[in-house]
């Protein structure tokens, strides 16, 4: 009796124990229905890291590390070469809407205006620069466009440096027109600013009739290398 119950108490021992134990190395079967160690360990393939995205593992889908960040003091990215800047660049069409080949380059931005009316009220502006024209584009309210009414309309522009200096010119809009262009003798001047300044601002007084006067700055960064895509 005795004998027995020392047997029944060493296999409760062994299948306690056999529960309670823990597999070191998992397996699993295979096709031949042997049995294999799992490999629960990815060595890992990264990606390079961009300036948008961690470099990723390309078969786990881990993350490692950060972004790296874009290198820019111009508005053009030193590293991936993407444009920053406020500066987009569009292509002309013809009256079939295919592309002419004819690029330009342009920058919105928001300022104010005043006339007889109302006082530095919302304006938004565009600057628009081709191989031929540089054209400067209106909006009231930042909705209403502004357009020539009499056969054509001289402004004042007046372009302030980041050095404080003022720098004097005769602008033109057309009847029918949207756009008040420089004149082309001033072209090599105004671009010249554009290149060395990071910002500028642009002043215009028309006085024809009634005086409206329009405020607004330009942020410059990155111009020099779009202009250097669209000549």
């Amino acid at each position: 009796m005795k004998k027995l119950s020392l047997i029944l108490i060493i296999v409760l021992v062994f299948s306690i124990t056999a529960c309670n134990g823990r597999n070191e190395n998992p397996t699993t079967s295979n096709n031949d229905g042997q049995n294999s160690t799992v490999d629960a360990i990815c060595t890992h393939d990264w990606t390079e890291a961009t300036c948008n995205e961690a470099k990723k593992c390309t078969k786990c889908g881990e993350v490692s590390g950060v972004a790296l960040g874009h290198t820019t003091d111009s508005g053009i990215c030193y590293r991936c070469n993407e444009n920053l800047s406020s500066w987009e660049v569009g292509e002309y069409v013809d009256e079939f809407k295919e592309p002419t080949g004819k690029k330009y380059m342009i920058a919105d931005t928001i300022g104010t205006f005043s006339n007889s009316a109302t006082n530095g009220s919302t304006l938004n502006a565009s600057l628009q620069i081709d191989i031929d024209n540089i054209g400067i584009m209106l909006w009231e309210y930042g909705s209403n466009l502004v357009k020539g009414t009499f056969d054509y309309e001289e402004y004042n522009i007046t372009i302030l440096d980041e050095s404080g200096t003022k720098h004097y010119f005769t602008g033109i809009i057309y009847k029918g027109g949207t756009r008040v262009y420089f004149f082309e003798d001033d072209r090599a001047t105004v671009i010249s600013l554009l290149r060395k300044n990071d910002k500028v601002k642009i002043y215009l007084k028309s006085s024809k009739y009634s005086i409206s006067t329009y405020l607004f700055t330009i942020d410059t960064k990155g111009f020099d290398t779009i202009y250097s895509s669209i000549i």
